[in-house]
């Protein structure tokens, strides 16, 4: 396969990967980086203000580094690019397209012609009562997303190969180093986050992490807040993944992105998951050249992943480029068919007739259900008039009721062994000292308390082995030759209150 340039555009950092293109083993011959031009992207999206200066900044990195491919994808992350998983019929494969475009908007309540719609063939299932069906992830992107890209990629003279969605990029990048047990793969950057967990090359979920949530636009993202988000979603993607794959555990986790250059986060990532964690300093399957030895893998592997294989939301723009240059052949093919298409014309009446039939069918029953209209009108009214009851009566709530409950359910759910020394609280938050038998009887402790319904997440601060002093007395823990302590500190569940007249219709929908 001929090369291309594989390109992650970030806020603050753009990377340049030459390699193969859907090679069988690809190999990455240079790998450059360059400064994003501020204010250039913002979540995912080109700044059509700053395109000519983030334009002006590739040409000039790509000169300097002597890189002449003018065949280009981009691998794009945004919160605002909307996924679902969905089971399709055992159909053939080349035929999953049709039916994802013949029910797209059972998929997304949007303005589908607003988007471009595209999709990842996960798995097809070999037993149970699924067997034979496909398993497809359903990806839609706004159409002026898309175009950003498009527009930056003419005018900086290079040929629009395909456009993929991170997520891919990311699964591709590491799904050959999932085995029986299966792995999660963490890309962080600046805006957003994206949690992967992949089992024996198959992609088992992804969740998208915003770290906006809460703050107002122009403030900037604190890291510790950013921190603190990430880990716990990490947390909560552990747990649903655990509950519902009883016989399977997650053996290691992966960094990639910007965020991995943080030695931090990898350590708060290894304190609170239990597990191992480590950069992604490896793409299996992919051949480095000498040009690219140097270069970190961990930042480059979601741009290696889009060469591998990319979802196809502008794939067909190479395609109308082929065709264009074959057009003097095509006039001349066309002009000995000029009769077989006079013939095919004629044929098409009847499948127009069909639809002139099918048409009048259609507005017949549009007709007929005219009256449900009414009832659909009482209905949303009555779940507007249930919408401000809660509402009413949520306001009611006053902000210590969180740390009652939390009390309630901490008399209710801890072991009657454990020790609470030190205990502190506010409405938000708690710091709890508590003291076990052993190692084993903490993880336990802690991993119940991460199940409470009262707390939105649980840190560890510290543990620490102590002797037992022999003369003390009194204590649940007296016959033991060692206790631990652990300090934790739980956050309480607050309920965000959304008051129904200001939520806009096409936002409920959604």
């Amino acid at each position: 396969m001929a090369k291309l340039l594989s390109v992650e555009i970030g806020i603050s950092t753009t990377r340049i990967v030459e390699m193969d293109y859907q090679a069988k083993k690809p190999k990455v011959y240079k790998c450059v980086e360059l400064k994003t031009p501020e204010g250039a992207v913002s979540d995912g999206y080109i700044n059509p203000a700053k395109r000519e200066s983030l334009k002006d900044a590739i040409k000039a990195v790509l000169k300097e580094n002597r890189i002449r491919t003018k065949r280009v994808l981009f691998t794009v992350f945004s919160g605002k690019i909307i996924t679902r998983e969905i089971i399709l019929p055992g159909v053939k494969v080349h035929q999953i397209n049709a039916i994802i475009e013949s029910n797209v908007t059972e998929y997304f309540p949007i303005e589908l012609s607003d988007y471009k719609i595209t999709h990842l063939h996960i798995s097809t299932f070999r037993d149970g009562e699924n067997v034979g069906k496909h398993k497809v992830l359903v990806i839609a992107a706004e159409k002026v997303l898309l175009e950003g890209y498009e527009k930056l990629a003419a005018e900086a003279g290079l040929n629009i190969a395909d456009i993929d969605y991170v997520g891919n990029s990311a699964f591709q990048a590491v799904k050959q180093s999932a085995g029986a047990e299966a792995v999660m793969a963490i890309k962080v950057e600046e805006e957003n986050a994206l949690v992967t967990i992949i089992k024996q090359g198959t992609l088992v979920m992804q969740r998208t992490v915003n770290y906006n949530i809460g703050r107002q636009p122009d403030a900037p993202i604190d890291p510790e807040d950013a921190a603190r988000v990430l880990v716990g979603t990490v947390m909560r993607v552990i747990d649903f993944y655990t509950s519902n794959n009883e016989d399977s555990k997650i053996e290691q986790i992966y960094i990639m992105g910007g965020g991995s250059r943080d030695k931090s986060i990898l350590d708060m990532l290894s304190e609170q998951t239990m597990l191992s964690c480590r950069v992604l300093d490896n793409v299996r399957g992919v051949v480095i050249g000498k040009q690219a030895e140097d270069a970190p893998v961990n930042l480059y592997a979601p741009a290696i992943g889009a060469g591998i294989q990319s979802v196809g939301f502008d794939a067909e723009k190479e395609k109308e480029r082929h065709e264009t240059n074959y057009v003097s052949a095509s006039i001349l093919i066309i002009i000995l068919f000029i009769v077989l298409i006079g013939a095919v014309i004629s044929m098409s009446v009847i499948p127009y007739n069909a639809a002139m039939i099918e048409q009048r069918s259609l507005q017949k029953k549009q007709e007929q259900l005219a009256p449900a209209q009414a009832v659909y009108d009482q209905y949303n009214g009555m779940l507007d008039l249930i919408a401000r009851v809660r509402y009413g009566n949520a306001l009611t709530r006053n902000s210590n009721d969180g740390v009652l409950d939390f009390l309630a359910e901490l008399e209710e759910k801890m072991p009657a062994d454990v020790e609470f020394t030190e205990f502190s609280s506010d409405d938000a938050e708690c710091t709890i000292t508590m003291r076990v038998s052993d190692k084993e009887t903490a993880a336990g402790v802690i991993k119940n308390l991460r199940e409470f319904e009262t707390l939105s997440y649980v840190t560890v601060e510290s543990i620490i082995e102590d002797a037992v002093d022999a003369d003390a007395g009194g204590s649940v823990l007296e016959n033991n030759a060692t206790t631990v302590s652990f300090t934790v500190t739980a956050a309480y569940r607050v309920e965000t209150l959304v008051d129904p007249a200001t939520v806009q219709p096409a936002a409920a929908a959604e």
